[in-house]
């Protein structure tokens, strides 16, 4: 019912747009005219090679066309001629910048380049590409035009030549930036390779707090807790890990912070004694973050290659001395001093997920679509040992949309909402996320965020969760039950057990800290969890240094990695900060080797 209505709000848009086409729009992203592979053109193009009466048929002037993107609607501009498509203005749309934001970038220049619709989607943001390509088809309906008559395709680019670089990074999210970068630094000639057409890497969705100490937001607060404490926690808190790992992670973290503020990402928050964040007035983490240090690579001369997938490593004499790549232009290869690994986790990949951990078989997952082991497996090629691939996170605190859309809803649960089974009852610390996400797959891998309407008057995510439709709604617990399917009898016990609890202050099943919510402010809400592989954090053996290592302990020379795709022993302890910290590591080591 939701959905109906806000196809309803956009209809009512779309006709108020028609009727005012002179009018501009209250929100606008950047205009997206050209993409920068298309060539200038004075004129544009005839569609296609068939007549002009084939084409004929559009009424000249300007169409709003719309489409459901992932995080609502999208709304274009787009400017026809009787058979041209000569300019398409994204309006409105409120996608996330840095990914779903890059095919609105990207596409509309493509199409009034080439007049063609059968354009590549972006691959990263292919639900965002898609909604585009809806939209300006909508747009061209209204002309009286057949979007199916823009057909061809863009021009490949030329092929790629071999060619020769002091460091070849491979995978461009945090920790591949953050190594280029540094190796950049010391005036070494860098080449950063990403199989997809966006960088950023799942760094691009994290909004959690960067793990900090000895920071400027700290100390300007007075802080007292030092770098060994931290690490002594760490270690404590994660036997599994290295305690020199965590060593070095606490003794770096305050001072890659402060780097990140001295490059444009503001970690101005301190969000704890030990983790700094951004303002919600600046932007979530990873976007500003990934912002950052893209303007970053681009100021110290980085070459960025989009597109580019590295294939396999050359070896020469048992040392790294190149990596083949892979383009839809051709293949080519880079001869390297140096090469560091930063392709991030093979959460993406299920086959691989469930080889190690056979539970997780069907899963979705919540990393990038370019986490599938790819820098895994090319090492295992040339004799490093892999760890651990059985450290896997997983978190329930997604919801899937009736349109396959998935959405992340950890502000429910860090607002207040409880989280139970179909049975209506709760099983897990519901602020737990990934820390439990096991014992949620051992159930079934599903669940509901029940919650009251405090929550949704209380946060912004939340109301646009609610108006996004992913919410049921009703007047009392056990009409919540009856809609959902859940056990009615549990669930109102379950509810009047908790609303004990946050009186008492005390939970006493599972030791929730926040206790907030009183289940006294009606309409109830219910909403479907669905567990998913967050990230995984075994991986490609390397020691504190982030060189490889063979399964005897003995390091490749030349052959360095870091983030997600390295098992340097710091057992996921937050990942936002150990990409950076190990990935500046990884490039000052890999440009020091370089230089030799």
């Amino acid at each position: 019912m939701k959905h109906n209505k806000l196809l309803s709000l956009c209809a009512l848009l779309l006709c108020a747009l028609l009727c005012l086409t002179a009018c501009a729009a209250e929100q606008s992203a950047p205009e997206a005219t050209e993409a920068p592979a298309a060539p200038a053109a004075t004129e544009t193009p005839a569609a296609t090679e068939g007549s002009e009466e084939e084409m004929a048929g559009m009424v000249p002037g300007d169409y709003y066309g719309v489409a459901d993107g992932r995080g609502g609607a999208i709304v274009v501009k787009v400017t026809v001629g009787s058979n041209t498509i000569d300019a398409i203005e994204v309006v409105s749309q409120n996608e996330t910048y840095n990914t779903g934001s890059e095919p609105l970038r990207i596409l509309p220049g493509q199409i009034v380049a080439y007049q063609t619709l059968d354009v590549d989607l972006v691959s990263g943001a292919t639900i965002s590409s898609a909604a585009l390509l809806t939209a300006v088809k909508d747009a061209i309906a209204q002309a009286g035009g057949d979007a199916s008559l823009f057909t061809g395709s863009v021009p490949p680019e030329e092929a790629p030549a071999d060619c020769e670089a002091d460091v070849v990074v491979i995978g461009a999210g945090g920790a591949g930036m953050t190594a280029a970068i540094h190796a950049a630094y010391a005036g070494k000639n860098v080449i950063l390779l990403e199989k997809l057409d966006i960088a950023g890497g799942t760094s691009n969705y994290s909004i959690e707090g960067f793990g900090a100490v000895g920071d400027k937001t700290h100390n300007g607060l007075g802080s007292d807790v030092t770098a060994e404490a931290l690490a002594e926690n760490l270690t404590n808190g994660n036997p599994n890990g290295s305690a020199a790992a965590f060593t070095v992670l606490a003794s770096n973290n305050g001072s890659v912070a402060d780097w990140l503020r001295s490059i444009g990402a503001p970690l101005t928050v301190a969000a704890g004694q030990t983790s700094v964040a951004t303002s919600r007035e600046v932007g979530e983490l990873g976007v500003t973050i990934v912002s950052a240090l893209k303007a970053e690579c681009e100021k110290t001369g980085v070459d960025l290659r989009l597109a580019n997938r590295a294939t396999e490593l050359v070896m020469t004499d048992g040392a790294v001395s190149g990596v083949k790549v892979s383009t839809d232009a051709g293949n080519y290869t880079i001869s390297a001093k140096a090469v560091v690994i930063a392709t991030g986790s093979f959460g993406a990949n299920n086959d691989m997920v469930a080889e190690n951990y056979p539970a997780l078989k069907g899963y979705g997952h919540s990393c990038t679509v370019g986490g599938t082991g790819d820098g895994q497996l090319m090492v295992q090629a040339v004799g490093a040992e892999l760890k651990n691939l059985d450290y896997i996170r997983v978190n329930f605190t997604y919801t899937t949309a009736e349109n396959g859309y998935y959405y992340y809803m950890g502000s429910l649960f860090n607002t207040g909402a409880i989280f139970v089974n179909d049975q209506g009852q709760r099983f897990v610390n519901d602020q737990g996320a990934y820390g439990v996400g096991l014992k949620v797959v051992d159930q079934g891998g599903t669940g509901w965020a029940v919650f009251d309407n405090s929550i949704v008057e209380a946060v912004a995510d939340v109301r646009r969760y609610k108006e996004l439709g992913l919410f049921v709604q009703a007047d009392s617990i056990g009409e919540l039950a009856d809609l959902t399917g859940i056990d009615r009898a549990n669930l109102t016990k379950t509810v009047e057990d908790y609303k004990g609890y946050v009186s008492n202050g005390v939970d006493e099943e599972f030791g929730r800290a926040m206790l907030n919510m009183t289940f006294d402010e009606v309409p109830f809400y219910a909403c479907k969890m669905t567990c998913r592989v967050q990230g995984t954090f075994g991986g490609i053996s390397t020691d504190e240094t982030t060189q490889v290592l063979t399964a005897d302990g003995s390091a490749i020379p030349g052959l360095y990695a870091a983030g997600e795709c390295a098992n340097e022993g710091t057992w996921g302890a937050n990942p936002a900060a150990v990409n950076i910290v190990f990935g500046r590591i990884a490039g000052q080591n890999a440009a020091a080797y370089a230089g030799e």
